[in-house]
């Protein structure tokens, strides 16, 4: 009876410690796949801490915007046909709202695709950003040198690309007086 005791409590302790190297493996894990996330868009767009590039575009709604009329900007940059982009769209469009109720933060969405191909975005992006919609070689994907989608930054009032990410929540929280 005493080795059956034993055995019990030693298959316990040993649950235990399997158990919290498990904790510890999946703890690493999800530490890589978000050092793996902010990697990806570094290569998505022109690297953080260059720069904004100037622009004048047109948005859909007829209104025109350049890099100095938006102040401190989240920006992020979508294509109708990625998976990716229709899985973020709804993050992006949610954090855009809170940002921009509480500190006054721009936002510019770019779509590049056609207006038809467009549309289904457009429609969840115009309620709460500058949307504008080019083809892939269009000015601002030009000027921001974006390889893939989708792709998420933010622009300093003094017209800095302050981060890049491939998730919108990754950015930094935005200043108190932004506007």
């Amino acid at each position: 009876m005493p080795f059956l005791v034993a055995a019990v409590a030693l298959i316990a302790v040993l649950c235990l410690l399997n158990l919290l190297l498990t904790f510890g493996v999946i703890r690493k894990l999800r530490a890589q796949a978000e050092q793996k996330a902010d990697a990806v868009a570094e290569g998505l767009i022109i690297p953080a801490g260059s720069p904004a590039p100037p622009f004048s575009v047109v948005t859909t709604a007829g209104e025109r915007v350049t890099r100095e009329s938006l102040g401190e900007t989240m920006l992020g940059f979508f294509s109708p046909d990625c998976r990716a982009c229709k899985e973020r769209l709804p993050l992006f469009v949610e954090q855009a709202r809170t940002t921009a109720r509480e500190t006054g933060r721009s936002v510019l969405a770019v779509v590049h695709g056609t207006e038809e191909e467009a549309r289904e975005q457009v429609a969840a992006l115009s309620e709460v950003a500058h949307v504008v919609v080019e083809p892939g070689d269009g000015p601002l994907g030009e000027a921001f040198d974006i390889t893939g989608y989708p792709v998420f930054g933010l622009i300093t009032r003094d017209g800095t690309l302050a981060a890049t990410a491939f998730d919108p929540a990754r950015l930094p929280a935005p200043s108190k007086t932004a506007v």
